[in-house]
């Protein structure tokens, strides 16, 4: 049952922690923007929003650290061990702070602490390869990787912390410098990393400039920004490919999905629901990589919708002090009414809500996990991501159509197939036109492997070798004689 003693004293306690470290304002202070509890929507937090003018500057202050900060790889190393360190000792604040300001559970918010940490310890051990592309009696060729400069690091607010921090630890290893600019509805978790990264990096090479899309926009076309590294929506992605175009900057880009699962006849459903379940619903939806839409033979369609039925109907929404909660409140009251809008589509369309739908209630933005059958493609809710609580069951009867269907959208993230003969599935997945597709599994964060989409869900990858070669400039160095 939710503890509200629990509660108010978590709330009590951020709120002392945060001003202390200089990240909230008194709600009177000008240009306050408040931060709203989406469990508990009378509570709130109050942050300064940054001015273009702070956003010039600390891309000021960003490109003169780059000078020093390029040039000691091994101080690069040690500064990321200490900020691990700093956000390790600030696990249980950063773990509360997150279901705070973006609603999670707190298991899931322990994870994504958890996972920010080791990702932060993963870079400052990764290599940066120096290739040697040929050697012999009169040249040696190498490719060395150096720092682009300033990177402008967008992140959204679903993962408020390991988000920033995977992009954070990639780039200040290679030699760059960022300046952050967090979702404005989850800005706190990056202005406490933010703050306790002040003393352990030198000014100027870790900032966090909190603000909407003018701040953004400032960024994105300051001429001594040299990368945008964005995850968001499709139409932020184009917004920031446009707006770099002038300045011919780097992008990557990870955008949105529409991730199908595809059952295939043979799958064992007993074993095979569950995890999709899990990947439709945890974080109540929102998660790029989240199944969004489930295909499923003609023939099993009932039995599948009623089994996941059967597993929506036994969750539980609720907030990170409720013992018993299985899935979280929407982070903000705009995606909550689009998901809430979408749900109302569902009948127009010719399709039928199963069981779920919106919680009635004021004091959060709450969406009970919802199953809806009888829609095709051409649906609102099927074409479009929806990024909730929300998954429409739809039948065929060739699996070829569906391969049809889901490459001719836009979205090309991930997708995941179902099936008891795994080798009969690799040719499926070798024809779907995602940057990730799963066989008997659904993705999990690993910063060692490279993740991101195709089409409109994203340019360039993040993780691994691609990943940390999108923070860099390739150079080649060519010497006579072999002596380079």
């Amino acid at each position: 049952m939710h503890d509200d003693t629990a509660a108010r004293e978590w709330y009590d306690r951020l709120h002392e922690t945060l001003g202390a470290h200089g990240v909230t304002v008194p709600e009177d202070t000008p240009r306050a923007r408040r931060v709203t509890v989406p469990w508990r929507r009378e509570w709130g937090f109050w942050h300064l929003d940054a001015t273009p003018e702070q956003a010039d500057a600390a891309v000021a202050a960003a490109r003169e650290a780059g000078k020093a900060w390029r040039a000691d790889e091994g101080a690069r190393r040690e500064a990321l061990r200490a900020l691990a360190d700093a956000v390790a000792a600030n696990s249980e604040v950063f773990t509360r702070l997150i279901s705070f300001e973006n609603g999670k559970l707190a298991p899931a918010a322990a994870m994504e602490v958890g996972a920010s940490v080791g990702s932060l310890r993963l870079f400052a051990d990764a290599e940066i390869p120096v290739e040697v592309l040929r050697r012999t009696e009169t040249e040696t060729l190498r490719l060395v990787r150096e720092p682009i400069g300033v990177v402008v690091a967008i992140t959204p607010a679903n993962m408020p912390l390991l988000m920033l921090v995977n992009k954070v630890a990639t780039a200040l290893l290679t030699g760059n410098t960022v300046v952050a600019k967090p979702s404005p509805y989850t800005p706190l978790s990056a202005l406490l990393l933010g703050a306790l990264a002040a003393p352990v990096l030198p000014p100027g090479v870790f900032q966090v400039v909190p603000g909407d899309a003018e701040i953004g926009r400032a960024l994105v076309e300051h001429p001594d920004t040299g990368m945008i590294t964005l995850t968001g929506s499709r139409a932020a992605g184009k917004a920031v490919m446009a707006a770099a175009a002038g300045t011919l900057k780097r992008v990557q880009l990870e955008l949105g999905g529409n991730d199908p699962a595809i059952v295939l006849p043979d799958a064992p459903l007993d074993e095979v629901l569950p995890e999709i379940f899990r990947s439709a619903f945890a974080s109540s939806g929102q998660a790029c990589v989240a199944t969004k839409r489930v295909y499923v033979p003609a023939e099993r369609a009932e039995e599948v919708t009623a089994a996941l039925v059967r597993l929506a109907d036994a969750a539980r929404v609720g907030t990170p002090f409720d013992a018993e909660a299985t899935h979280p409140a929407l982070t903000n009251i705009d995606q909550y009414r689009r998901v809430a809008a979408l749900i109302e589509t569902v009948g127009a369309d010719g399709g039928q809500v199963r069981t779920g739908g919106v919680v009635d209630t004021d004091e959060g933005f709450f969406i009970r996990p919802t199953v809806v059958s009888g829609l095709g493609d051409g649906a609102e809710l099927v074409d479009e991501e929806q990024f909730g609580p929300v998954l429409p069951v739809i039948r065929y009867d060739d699996v070829d159509a569906v391969i049809d269907t889901v490459n001719s959208g836009p979205y090309g993230l991930g997708a995941t197939i179902w099936t008891a003969d795994e080798a009969a599935a690799e040719p499926l997945a070798r024809r779907l036109d995602v940057g990730m597709a799963w066989i008997n599994r659904t993705p999990r964060p690993d910063p060692t492997i490279p993740f991101g989409g195709m089409k409109e869900s994203g340019i360039g990858r993040e993780g691994g070798s691609a990943g940390l070669d999108a923070f860099c400039e390739l150079k080649v160095i060519g010497a006579s004689g072999g002596a380079a």
